[in-house]
């Protein structure tokens, strides 16, 4: 484990550099290639060096190293142009605005005495939410041209396949990753977090009846569901478009393969989002015909879940009734921080809500839940601005898909909308916009589409 961690370690510190050279030379494209070819593995490669290395504060750096790159990215954007950044011409959208109100929010509750959690809590929780404009904004920068995104494309079929065949793994070993990896004594000695659950892991790795459920190279369970829902989209897309019957076989294939992950990771949220995506999907392609059988298909499953065994209905029913353990625990969770909103209606300070870097578990009110995570905190302005840049995000990217000729635009719009909206049911039940991987890679393929809407579409010039 030792070699390994070494190994890594090199390798990582190396891509950085890499990264923060091609930053310095103006190209905002290998942030996206950062988040793709590091995130998905961020939290295990925590593990690895710990476990490897056993030095917190070299973990402690690694953990950082990401917000290092992605500010230094925005510094470089807005500060290293020749232009003075004053003096250039800025036209924003409307979206533009929402982030910049949202992250203008952000900034005065960090600042004003508001809650119980201290500054240092509040300026580490009000990072990640910089992080999420930054990102963003770094998007708006980047083009991403019809061989980049086709070299992105073939990356993300590498993670669907890589992530199928660990999580396969894990299923038949009978053992998660993490274990392996100590994720127990990482969260006991990094956040003071004691293990939980019947795998010496948490709560999250498993399901009902003490049922192991696995995150392969994620973070958890949950991450690796609403990953699967970007790769989901890429692989419709990809079905739909491909000319040739052997590349639809294949596409078919991978669409499986996210199939069987989903059952692995096995999250109700983003299987039930998956089904809506195809719904979705087929709406948007005027796929008529496939619509209708999909539909029928919906029904012979409803039927055959009334008319199956015992165990099966009582657990869907119990889903949707709330006297699952799960859904139970998401319920109570959304009544305290509505609770929270109706008798603070401007918040109750950052920090206090949700499982984000900087909470402290003591003080939390609610945390299931991100939008309400963000309507306790920043009071129903906030839960406002966070659900309009949602769906502006999502509105813009449609219209791009709708009226943009270049296949490649279509694609890159349909998977930023796609995942936006299969990430709709998770962000009802999760802390959601802490899954890096896909929040990020999600939120820069929507800049980078707004950019395009606001060339081509609000100035009427559609290509």
């Amino acid at each position: 484990m030792v070699v390994l961690a070494i190994i890594l370690s090199i390798i990582y510190i190396g891509f950085i550099g890499f990264v923060l050279k091609k930053i310095f030379e103006g190209d905002t494209y290998y942030l996206l290639l950062y988040i793709l070819f590091t995130l998905p593995f961020y939290s295990t490669l925590q593990l690895i060096i710990f476990k490897g290395f056993n030095v917190i504060p070299f973990v402690n750096l690694l953990k950082y190293s990401k917000d290092f790159v992605f500010f230094t990215g925005f510094f470089i954007l807005i500060f290293g142009k020749k232009e003075s950044f004053i003096e250039r011409e800025w036209q924003l959208t409307l979206l533009d605005k929402l982030f910049l109100g949202f992250m203008t929010l952000t900034l005065i509750y960090t600042l004003i005495p508001l809650g119980s959690a201290s500054l240092l809590s509040k300026m580490i929780y009000a990072k990640n939410i910089f992080l999420m404009g930054i990102i963003y904004f770094l998007g708006r920068h980047t083009n991403i041209d019809e061989q980049r995104w086709r070299f992105i494309v073939k990356f993300i079929i590498c993670l669907i396949v890589g992530s199928f065949l660990l999580a396969l793994l894990e299923i038949i070993s009978g053992v998660h990753l993490q274990s392996i990896l100590d994720y127990g004594r990482f969260n006991s000695i990094m956040y003071d977090v004691s293990p939980t659950g019947n795998y010496g892991l948490s709560w999250t790795f498993e399901r009902q009846g003490s049922l192991p459920r696995f995150a392969a190279f994620f973070s958890n369970p949950l991450d690796f569901a609403a990953s699967l829902l970007l790769f989901f989209s890429v692989g419709l897309n990809l079905l739909l478009h491909s000319k040739y019957n052997s590349n639809r076989l294949a596409y078919l294939g991978l669409l499986l393969l996210v199939i069987f992950s989903f059952f692995f990771s096995y999250s109700r949220g983003a299987i039930i989002a998956s089904v809506i995506l195809v719904f979705l999907t087929l709406f948007l392609e005027k796929k008529y015909f496939l619509l209708r059988i999909a539909l029928g298909l919906v029904v012979l499953l409803v039927t055959y879940i009334f008319f199956s065994s015992y165990e099966l209905d009582y657990f869907v029913l119990d889903t949707f009734n709330f006297q699952n353990t799960s859904s139970l625990g998401h319920l109570l969770e959304w009544l305290e921080g509505i609770e929270s909103m109706l008798l603070h209606p401007m918040g109750i300070g950052l920090a206090m809500s949700g499982n984000a870097n900087g909470v402290e578990q003591a003080l939390k009110i609610s945390g299931e839940n991100q939008f309400l995570i963000y309507g306790v905190q920043m009071g129903f302005l906030g839960l406002f601005i966070y659900i309009s840049m949602l769906f502006k995000g999502i509105k813009d990217s449609l219209k791009v898909f709708k009226h943009s000729t270049k296949q490649h635009v279509r694609s890159i719009s349909y998977v930023a909308a796609a995942t936006k909206i299969g990430l709709l049911i998770p962000l009802f039940t999760a802390n959601a916009e802490l899954y890096l991987f896909v929040a990020f890679l999600s939120w820069f393929l929507i800049g980078s589409i707004e950019t395009y809407y606001l060339k081509n579409i609000l100035n009427r010039n559609i290509q």
